[in-house]
């Protein structure tokens, strides 16, 4: 069975698990969605996001400040596909 997670329970879940969490780049692969189309959110403090958002060209994407529960992270969205699949691509485990 699918259990259907938020992106707020799905960082909250992520922090919990890890002793150390990284910023992550999390591909959706168009199942979280914006606008109809897929999205990747980078995240957990300012410095990862900005940093993250210039390694893939977003930079001047909005970013976001989100708070779950006792954590917040920064987040940027991504909406272009092309984009997408290639962060997707390039993060796959080798």
């Amino acid at each position: 069975m699918f259990k259907t997670v938020t992106e707020q329970d799905w960082v909250d879940e992520y922090i919990k698990s890890k002793k150390n969490p990284s910023p992550v780049v999390l591909g959706t692969r168009g199942t979280w969605t914006g606008n109809r189309k897929p999205m990747i959110i980078l995240g957990f403090s300012m410095v990862d996001v900005l940093v993250l958002g210039d390694i893939y060209g977003v930079s001047h994407h909005p970013v976001r400040k989100m708070k779950s529960k006792n954590i917040t992270y920064y987040a940027i969205n991504i909406i272009e596909k092309k984009k997408v699949k290639e962060i997707i691509e390039e993060w796959k485990v080798k």
